[in-house]
Parts: structure tokens; sequence; C-alpha cells
């Protein structure tokens, strides 16, 4: 069930950024296959989570942003920020819980994009400027956006 709801959120999330164009006759084209035409083979390889992604440099190194914020987002996009699944897995023995929402394993996904905790604040910042997005399943995909 899980697996679906990302891959839905996943789809959602690359139709976020599509604009449509008053005045001018639809037009489809499938940008994940050389001919423009979409099938679910095509869809499901888009959507395979062992997809290369490009690091987003152009979005962490930015100018006008502290240099640690800049290492803090750096950090995250390579899943390298000292979350406890983090410490798990180079051999510390934690119980692992996360201590914004108690019910879910941390990790820097879940505390930055899908702890209700963080939902709620996430939701009021775009409400405040009347943004509707759809969140990414990692901090890699949503600064790629």
């Amino acid at each position: 069930m899980i697996g679906r709801l990302l891959l839905w959120n996943a789809f959602l999330g690359r139709l976020q950024d599509k604009v449509v164009e008053e005045g001018k006759k639809d037009k489809v084209c499938w940008v994940d296959t050389k001919s423009g035409t979409f099938s679910i083979k095509s869809l499901y390889a888009s959507l395979e989570t062992g997809r290369v992604v490009q690091f987003p440099s152009s979005v962490v190194w930015n100018a006008w942003v502290p240099p640690r914020v800049c290492f803090f987002a750096w950090e995250v996009t390579w899943g390298k920020a000292l979350t406890l699944d983090q410490l798990q897995r180079i051999g510390w023995s934690l119980a692992n819980r996360c201590f914004l929402c108690l019910s879910h394993e941390e990790s820097i996904d879940l505390i930055l994009l899908h702890c209700d905790k963080a939902r709620v604040l996430w939701e009021l910042l775009f409400s405040l400027f009347r943004v509707f997005w759809v969140m990414q399943s990692t901090v890699r995909e949503t600064l790629l956006g």
C-alpha cells in the first residue's frame, strides 16, 4: 500500500510543474520516451526507485544562503545527515523512533518532509503563499523539483 502511495506521490510530483497555456491547442508528449508516446512500461521505468537522480547543485550551493545551511542541504541530499537510521547503518545499536511524532523510524526524509509535525508546518507555509505542492518521497527529489 505504501509503495503504491509513493508511486502516486512521485507521479503527482512530476505533474506539478506542468503549465497550461491558454489559447493554444493541447498537445500531449511523454518526455520519458524518444517517440513521445506514453506506455505503462515507460511510466514504471521513470518512477523506478533505482533511477539515477542528478545532484541539485544549483539549489544546494546558493550564494544567497548561509554556508552552513548549504552544507546541511548537501548532507541531506547525499543522505549523510546523522539521523538515527544513519547511525544504525554505521553500527550503532539504538532504538530508532522519531522524536517528533513518536510513531515512525527516524530518517532525514521523515523529519523534513513526512512526519506529521513537519507536514503541518509545510502546509502552513504553503497556505501562507497560496502554493499547492505535492511532497516528493525524498528531500533530494524535492530539491530537484
